[in-house]
């Protein structure tokens, strides 16, 4: 069963999801998890700016301390943690986005296929703006692209980045619960190409998303189309021409992959496509692939052009 059964209403970014009854309502149990995909799509943007972080440069936690926090991570009954995780670690930020190693400390391992199991992490008081659960795929860094959860996360609709603070008065905080969403983690293939620009991104420019889905977009319906992510989106950060990236994925068909402008102070319903990749044999009709179960696949280029703002594009 995907949802427990409750009887609530929930606000959600100046929409209303009416969840009544729905441990059979199939309808509902889409509504639900559009707005988990949502909430934690939103989340992740704010990382997009985040560094990545080498394994061997890790701070741990300091002690001895007094102060820290500490909980019980449990897991999401949507998904679960693929082959290819090497390491979770809980971390908590003193910066958001962070700048540096120097703001980001680090939990010891944690293990990642019995739940719920508790953690602690010795830290130095302080205000910390979020906490997340981090996984790291095998023979790769770390990186905020590899988020699991925030603190803050209360299934089924609740997705918010609480802050914790801790005194000389209240050096410990014991219920930094996380939940793991390891529905993201499911990425045992990659992607690669590149992509070529024509044009200058704008200056309300807040993010260029590459994005894989499983099947075919409504664009009557962007957000309800999340659901089909193959994978977290890609952020591009660099003006780099052409750019060459590499796509975590999951294994088998891709129906759609193309990249998303995202404006400043835009809602998600709003994401404007600006170029994706097309079926080389017929150029005018959008491209599929697909791949093996830890398998890759190249040469999935495709051009982009800035010059289709304000509207976009539709395949």
């Amino acid at each position: 069963m995907f949802l427990p059964n409750f009887e609530q209403m929930f606000l959600l970014d100046r929409y209303y999801y009416f969840c009544i009854l729905a441990s059979d309502n199939s309808n509902v149990k889409e509504i639900s998890r559009i707005a988990i995909i949502k909430q934690f799509f939103q989340i992740f943007l704010f990382f997009l700016t985040a560094v990545s972080l080498s394994t061997c440069d890790l701070d741990q936690g300091l002690g001895p301390l007094e102060s820290k926090i500490s909980g019980t991570i449990t897991k999401f009954p949507l998904g679960d943690p693929p082959a290819t995780v090497d390491e979770v670690r809980v971390a908590a930020l003193l910066n958001f986005p962070p700048s540096g190693l120097g703001d980001v400390f680090f939990s010891d391992p944690l293990p990642f296929d019995n739940y719920p199991f508790d953690y602690e992490l010795f830290i130095p008081k302080g205000d910390y703006p979020a906490v997340v659960l981090l996984w790291k795929p095998k023979g790769e860094t770390w990186s905020f692209n590899s988020l699991l959860s925030v603190y803050g996360f209360v299934p089924p609709l609740r997705l918010d980045l609480l802050p914790v603070n801790l005194t000389e008065e209240n050096p410990v905080k014991d219920d930094v619960d996380l939940i793991a969403l390891w529905n993201f983690a499911n990425s045992d293939a990659k992607m690669n190409g590149t992509i070529r620009f024509n044009g200058t991104a704008p200056a309300n420019t807040e993010a260029l998303l590459i994005v894989s889905l499983t099947r075919f977009p409504n664009f009557d319906n962007l957000l309800a189309s999340l659901i089909w992510l193959s994978g977290l989106p890609l952020p591009i950060t660099s003006n780099q021409n052409p750019r060459g990236y590499q796509l975590n994925v999951s294994s088998g068909g891709h129906e759609f992959i193309g990249l998303f402008w995202k404006g400043v102070g835009t809602p998600l319903e709003e994401l404007k496509l600006l170029g994706y990749y097309r079926n080389p044999d017929m150029p005018d009709q959008a491209g599929s692939v697909v791949i093996p179960e830890n398998g890759s696949v190249s040469n999935i280029d495709f051009n982009v052009d800035f010059n289709l703002l304000p509207d976009g594009i539709r395949p």
